[in-house]
Parts: structure tokens; C-alpha cells; sequence
């Protein structure tokens, strides 16, 4: 077996990719977070105003009953093509937030693809966003005669997440690539070498109560010639 497969675990190098991919992998679940959040404004359901030949609120889940919503008069076929699709997307916005918090357990650290399991999902995410909001501004625009639209910021937080969501799909394909030079993050490299010297000296801990049980003896007369070590090694 080459011996440059083999992952040594006393490599302070070893060590630095693993925290560059957790750390890395943590601020991609901070902003798929704060995306949802984003998209979840959806639900108010008022995400454009119209006056003029239709006066009202419209959006993807609207409420009639509470607010005022105009009679289009037609089947709003882009309007339930553009909820489908956000659907689709908080949907996948949940199992993508699931799979990145239970990535961060030790039992799931040797998915060594991972992270481009989760550029994917960022991808397609955003892609479906931008797709659902594209379809609801042709609606809008498409009414005839053409009424006056303003659009609410609910529209501009939902146009918001899917550009963040693309990006935590960049940056989670970054990560599994190593596109990240180890000369910077220099404050996340001393982490991870403080992180690298105490697992070592708990391997050596480990390793010496080892030695002192299988044989009591010859630690006990080890511990007596560490004085008369010390002894010796002062300067005349």
C-alpha cells in the first residue's frame, strides 16, 4: 500500500484539512440557515402589490380572508408552477440542513464526498429559488391590461436566499476540492496545531498507562531515576 493513501493522525497537516473542512463546512451551514430563514418569509403569502386594473395583494400562499386580493379572472397556472417549485425547495432546504448538522458527527467524519453531496443540493436549491421567483414576475407581468406592481421586500428576500444559496453550494465545492491554501486562515491553522499537540499527548497518555500496567515493575523503576536524572543534568 503507498504509504502517501495512509492518513497519519501525528500529521499536524492531517490535522489542518480536517479542521479546514469543518470550519469551512460550518460557515456553509450558516448560510444555508440564514437562506431558509430567507425563503420561509414566503409563507406570509404578500409578496407584490397591485393597483390600477387589479388592486390587492399577491403571492405564493396568500390568505384571502385576511388580505385584499385581486380577481384575475383567469387560472393562475405560473403562480401554482412557481409554488411547486419553492415547495421543492424547502423541502430540500430541510434535508440539506439535516445533513449538514448530522455531518459534523465522528461516525459520518470518513464521507470523504460529502461536501459535493451538498454543493448539489446548495445548486439545485438555488436554482429552484430563482426559478419559482422567476415564474411568479412573469405572472405579474403577464396580467392584461398590465396593472402597477410593487414588489414587497418578501419577493427581495426570497431573490436574496437563492443567491446565498448558490453561494454555499461554491463554497461547499471549494471545500471538497482543497481549492483553500493552507498559508492562510493562519488563526484556524493554531487551532488546529493546539487541536493536533493535545491529541498527541493523549495518545502518549494513553500509551504510557498502557506500558504501566503490563508491567508495574519497570515503570516503578522509572519513576525512580527521574530524581537522580534530574540530579545529574544540574550544572556544576
Amino acid at each position: 500500500m503507498d504509504s502517501s493513501c495512509t492518513l497519519d493522525l501525528s500529521d499536524p497537516n492531517y490535522s489542518w484539512e480536517e479542521d479546514r473542512k469543518y470550519i469551512l463546512r460550518g460557515w456553509a451551514l450558516l448560510f444555508s440557515i440564514l437562506a431558509t430563514l430567507m425563503v420561509l418569509s414566503a409563507l406570509d403569502g404578500r409578496m407584490a402589490y397591485l393597483k390600477g386594473s387589479y388592486t390587492g395583494y399577491v403571492g405564493l400562499w396568500i390568505n384571502c380572508r385576511k388580505y385584499t386580493c385581486p380577481n384575475l379572472g383567469q387560472v393562475t397556472v405560473l403562480i401554482h408552477m412557481s409554488m411547486g417549485f419553492m415547495m421543492l425547495a424547502l423541502t430540500q432546504c430541510f434535508i440539506l440542513l439535516i445533513t449538514m448538522g448530522l455531518s459534523f458527527w465522528p461516525v459520518f467524519r470518513r464521507l470523504n464526498k460529502i461536501d459535493l453531496v451538498f454543493s448539489f443540493l446548495s445548486l439545485s436549491i438555488g436554482l429552484l429559488i430563482l426559478l419559482s421567483m422567476t415564474l411568479f414576475v412573469v405572472h405579474c407581468q403577464s396580467l392584461r391590461p398590465k396593472p402597477q406592481i410593487s414588489y414587497l421586500i418578501t419577493s427581495y428576500l426570497c431573490w436574496g436566499s437563492g443567491a446565498l444559496i448558490l453561494w454555499t453550494g461554491v463554497l461547499s465545492y471549494l471545500n471538497y476540492a482543497g481549492m483553500w491554501s493552507q498559508d492562510s486562515f493562519c488563526w484556524d491553522r493554531r487551532v488546529s496545531y493546539r487541536r493536533w499537540a493535545s491529541r498527541l499527548n493523549s495518545v502518549k497518555h494513553v500509551s504510557r498507562q498502557s506500558d504501566s500496567k503490563s508491567d508495574p515493575k519497570q515503570s516503578e523503576d522509572r519513576t525512580n531515576s527521574l530524581p537522580l536524572q534530574g540530579i545529574l543534568t544540574k550544572p556544576l
